[in-house]
């Protein structure tokens, strides 16, 4: 079975338990900070993916991080994970139950990159236009690439709007280099 469809499944069993206990909200707060742990961590990451390690060392090393800030649910269902030997997973589960709880909730995460920071205001404006364009509630990430030189690039999941001068810049040299090119 693929790795995509076994996060899915363990995801949407997280997501149901959490909606039965009326905890969703704080299962995705142990989750989100899951996700910030592990990708700060090579050590964490490398320790999951080791099928050298046992199940208890994992769980005992999983309690350690997160027993005191994490909900009773949330830790149970890490050593289930980790005693089916699906601890290489963890993270792609995190990323699927996000996902899940996007769809649930009608919410949409964008990401915007601009040469320069962004003040409240040109944001507020950003995820207006996406909220109107997608219907649906907006989580936006900034991003600063000084390599944009200015305007900016939005991506909504696969789709990308570029309106920034380096792409402009390179599809002006595009169209020279295909205008010389068929001559």
């Amino acid at each position: 079975m693929s790795e995509y469809k076994v996060a899915s499944r363990y995801a949407k069993s997280l997501i149901d338990i959490s909606k039965e206990q009326n905890t969703i909200e704080v299962i995705l707060g142990d989750i989100t900070l899951f996700q910030q742990t592990v990708k700060s961590s090579i050590a964490l990451q490398s320790l999951l993916k080791n099928p050298v390690v046992n199940s208890g060392d994992k769980i005992a090393i999983l309690h350690k991080l997160f027993d005191k800030s994490f909900n009773k649910t949330t830790m149970a269902f890490f050593d289930i994970v980790v005693r089916k030997k699906r601890a290489n997973v963890l993270s792609v589960i995190a990323e699927t139950f996000v996902e899940q709880y996007n769809i649930l909730n009608n919410i949409i995460e964008a990401t915007v990159k601009t040469a320069q920071p962004i003040d409240a205001s040109v944001t507020a404006e950003i995820i207006e236009f996406i909220a109107k364009q997608s219907g649906k509630k907006v989580v936006l990430k900034t991003v600063i690439s000084p390599a944009l030189i200015g305007g900016l690039v939005i991506q909504i999941g696969d789709n990308l709007y570029d309106a920034s001068i380096s792409g402009r810049i390179n599809k002006i040299k595009q169209n020279l280099l295909n205008t010389y090119i068929s001559k």
